[in-house]
């Protein structure tokens, strides 16, 4: 049960943070400021040991439980384990660090701070941005000696671009939740799904109709389809450029669906 002294608390911490969002600030106090959320979040949640461990071990176990018994192209196969990598990396910690916060209220302490609920969003998006271009990069690196990577600053382009948005998407995964246990049942459906449903491992075209329409509807789709471009080297400008511009826009949606609905859940 709130009390009016914790419910006056909450409502001067929501009015401190939308008086910061009109406070005339310098774009590069923004910027530090964002940047501090990001180490934070960096420090805090990414990159440590387990969380390190996690992100290199599960891709390997999900192409394992599919490539088992079967005969699987490494070029066909490994873009799709660092487009995984990334996936998780990216978004996965999101569905923990945030709701974590939530519930042991160093989020409503962060709120308070002289910085709109927008900047605080990029800084954690930026934070998982990071850490899914090291672990793909490492996957990456250890993929090469099997599947020769045939265009690194296309690679470079397209591991960048899905990083975001697949950090993105954990943070709207996780913004309507307050605790651990709500947010990570959902999340996990979602991403299982999507790494079985994405043309991950096995061509969309030789899906069932109703599953190609399902897997063109999933932004792990676009990554790979960039990603298995950049490998192999056989570049179609048309798929590349929609590949990249629905990334994009998706990460944007991403990231302005999680601010908002996090803004409704705390006011």
């Amino acid at each position: 049960m709130y009390t009016s002294r914790s419910i006056g608390k909450r409502k001067g911490a929501v009015s401190n943070r939308l008086r910061s969002e009109n406070m005339p600030v310098t774009s590069i106090e923004n910027i530090k400021k964002i940047i501090t959320v990001a180490e934070k979040d960096m420090k805090i949640y990414f990159f440590k040991g387990p969380n390190l461990t996690f992100g290199l071990i599960l891709p390997v176990v999900l192409y394992l439980a599919f490539a088992i018994g079967r005969t699987v192209d490494p070029d066909f196969a490994v873009p799709g384990i660092v487009a995984i990598a990334a996936f998780f990396g990216a978004g996965a910690i999101q569905s923990v660090s945030l709701p974590l916060e939530r519930r042991t209220g160093t989020f409503n302490t962060l709120v308070t701070a002289p910085l709109s609920l927008y900047m605080i969003m990029l800084g954690k998006a930026i934070a998982g941005f990071l850490f899914g271009i090291v672990l793909s990069s490492i996957y990456a690196a250890i993929m090469i000696p099997f599947s020769p990577l045939q265009n690194l600053p296309l690679f470079i382009i397209g591991i960048a671009i899905s990083s975001f948005m697949f950090s993105a998407f954990g943070l709207l995964l996780s913004a309507p939740f307050k605790d651990i246990p709500q947010a990570m049942p959902p999340a996990t459906v979602v991403r299982i799904a999507m790494v079985f449903l994405s043309g991950v491992f096995t061509p969309i075209a030789l899906l069932p109709p109703v599953l190609q329409t399902i897997a063109y509807a999933m932004p792990l789709t676009y990554s790979v389809g960039a990603l298995r471009q950049a490998w192999s080297g056989s570049i179609n400008l048309q798929a590349l450029f929609v590949d990249f511009s629905i990334q994009i826009v998706l990460a944007i949606l991403f990231l302005v669906a999680a601010t908002k609905i996090l803004q409704r859940t705390i006011e």
